[in-house]
């Protein structure tokens, strides 16, 4: 599922996932097993959840990723398993950033997900990990418009990047970790710098972060942050002209999320936005109509 989601997107997969988990779920609830079978079964169906809960919130499902990531907390919790707990709340942590961003949801509660997972991890050895909590925690200082304390966990990020790339083999890394690289730092950065009001700054590493992204669809999310900034700094030109090719790409890539992040572009009313507006609008009723 993690492979279909990089081509075809959580919209086109969000439907069959819930049921594969709910089918975990009952499972567990009914199967025989010993205590070990039974606590690698719980984190197994937790990990599911988890990328249940990603599926979900990718289309703006967001009362039903929260059940998934309440799910695999409880999992975590049955199987005493401290790496799905860390999983859950950075992701859950990522969805409260993204509400937040949206005047849907506090930045604080983020905030709180992320020390949990840090407490977690603590003394670890250099890893991906230490560098994906001090992103999230970038993301939402940034939202909550802390420059100061943006610009210190941005650096804390690469700086621990830059361990973990040295010590810490990618084939060694857990999956959900591999994509923790210097692109989506990247992408952290820029969209921490165009929050906390360097516009500027924050469009040169976006364009930089959707050069350099090894995957079209996080590329995509880039190029769609990009054209967004630019219309919240008045350039509706460069917004259209940058927003455009990503309608066309999630023509074919269900992602309601990376849609979402285009509404400011929807938003400007100019001619020159007519024509994004049709098609944002033609875009947001099919991927509705796929996930209902």
């Amino acid at each position: 599922m993690e492979a279909r989601d990089q081509l075809i997107g959580g919209g086109a997969l969000v439907r069959s996932a819930l049921e594969k988990l709910a089918h975990a779920k009952h499972t567990l609830d009914n199967a025989t097993y010993t205590t070990a079978t039974g606590n690698a079964f719980d984190s197994a169906t937790g990990q599911l959840a988890v990328l249940v809960g990603w599926l979900a919130y990718d289309s703006d499902l967001h009362p039903v990723a929260r059940r998934c990531y309440a799910d695999a907390l409880a999992l975590a919790s049955e199987a005493d398993d401290q790496d799905l707990i860390v999983h859950t709340c950075l992701y859950a942590a990522n969805q409260s950033i993204a509400l937040a961003r949206l005047g849907e949801g506090r930045p604080h509660h983020a905030l709180k997900l992320i020390d949990r997972a840090r407490t977690l991890v603590r003394g670890r050895p250099p890893g991906r990990i230490h560098a994906l909590i001090a992103g999230r925690e970038a993301q939402a200082q940034g939202v909550l418009g802390d420059r100061k304390e943006f610009e210190r966990a941005i650096a804390t990020a690469w700086r621990e990047l830059e361990h973990a790339i040295d010590y810490e083999p990618l084939e060694e890394c857990p999956q959900w970790l591999r994509f923790v690289a210097r692109s989506e730092i990247r992408g952290h950065e820029a969209r921490g710098y165009a929050d906390t009001g360097e516009i500027r700054k924050g469009l040169d590493l976006l364009d930089a972060s959707a050069q350099k992204e090894r995957g079209t669809r996080n590329a995509a999310n880039d190029r769609a942050w990009a054209a967004a900034t630019y219309a919240r700094s008045g350039d509706v030109c460069a917004a259209v002209a940058v927003g455009t090719p990503v309608l066309a790409e999630l023509e074919n890539v269900a992602s309601y999320r990376t849609l979402r992040v285009l509404e400011p572009v929807r938003r400007t009313e100019h001619p020159a936005a007519e024509e994004f507006r049709e098609r944002f609008d033609a875009l947001v009723g099919a991927i509705r109509r796929e996930t209902a």
